[in-house]
């Protein structure tokens, strides 16, 4: 079977810049949600008001965010937030930040692909 790199480039960096471009739309549309619902977790109003409303700063906000998503447990078993906190976040914005952060990790597990494939 024939491999031709271009193509793969093509395909991987689409992915990646839909990618960036969900996240940019998710930091500036999702994230005061996200937020709002949880309003009782201090790192969370200490990522608000250290970063701010900058590029910069949604897109940390939004990490913060992923942190509470995606390991619960370890933080509510060091104190950042309490289970009520984390049941108070819908399950479709879970999913959706789930989503978003996995298809960003198949974005980089292509992008090492592409780099041994084309060496």
């Amino acid at each position: 079977m024939s491999f031709d790199p271009v193509w793969w480039v093509i395909v991987v960096l689409s992915s990646l810049f839909s990618n960036i471009g969900i996240m940019i739309y998710f930091a500036y549309t999702k994230l005061d949600e996200a937020e709002a619902f949880l309003y009782d977790v201090n790192f969370i109003s200490w990522y608000r008001n250290t970063f701010g409303t900058s590029f910069l700063g949604r897109h940390a906000r939004l990490n913060a965010i992923s942190m509470v998503v995606m390991m619960p447990g370890l933080l509510q078993r060091r104190g950042e937030i309490s289970r009520e906190a984390y049941m108070r976040l819908p399950p479709t914005l879970v999913k959706q930040i789930r989503a978003l952060y996995f298809f960003l990790y198949a974005n980089g597990f292509a992008l090492a692909c592409l780099y041994f494939f084309i060496r």
